[in-house]
C-alpha cells in the first residue's frame, strides 16, 4: 500500500525539471508541455499536491538558489539576478527583499543569517505539506 498523492510522481518530476532549469527563465506554457497537461490543470495539480502554488515555488527556489550564491561567491549580485533569470538587478532586490526582509548585499555581509530558505521538493517533503 503507498501513502503517495495520486499526483506525487508528477509533481516530483517538475520540481526536478525546475531545479535543472533554475538558471533560466522558465515559462509556464513550457513547463506544461513537460507535464503533458494544461497550464490550468498542471497548476491545479501543483498546488493541491504541495500546497503552494507553482510560480511561487519557482520565485523562492530562484531566490533561495541566491542566497547561496551571494554567501558562498564574490559574484557581482547584477550577474546572480541575471543568471536567474530576474529582469534587472532591481527587480532581483525588490523580490529578495520582499520575501527575505533584507536586500542581497545585506545577506552577502551577514552569511549567518536565518532566512526561510526554500529546498528543493521531494517525496519526503511532500508527504509533510
Amino acid at each position: 500500500m503507498t501513502d503517495q498523492t495520486p499526483h506525487e510522481h508528477l509533481v516530483i518530476a517538475l520540481a526536478e525539471w525546475i531545479e535543472d532549469h533554475l538558471d533560466s527563465g522558465i515559462a509556464l506554457p513550457e513547463l506544461a508541455a513537460v507535464s503533458g497537461f494544461s497550464v490550468w490543470y498542471m497548476q491545479t495539480i501543483f498546488r493541491t499536491t504541495t500546497g503552494i502554488a507553482i510560480g511561487r515555488y519557482i520565485r523562492e527556489r530562484k531566490l533561495t538558489e541566491a542566497v547561496k550564491r551571494l554567501r558562498t561567491t564574490d559574484q557581482r549580485i547584477l550577474d546572480i539576478a541575471v543568471d536567474y533569470g530576474f529582469n534587472s538587478q532591481s527587480q532581483f532586490a525588490t523580490l529578495f527583499r520582499k520575501y527575505f526582509g533584507i536586500t542581497p548585499q545585506a545577506c552577502r555581509q551577514n552569511p549567518h543569517l536565518a532566512l526561510p530558505l526554500t529546498p528543493p521538493l521531494t517525496p519526503e517533503l511532500l508527504r509533510v505539506a
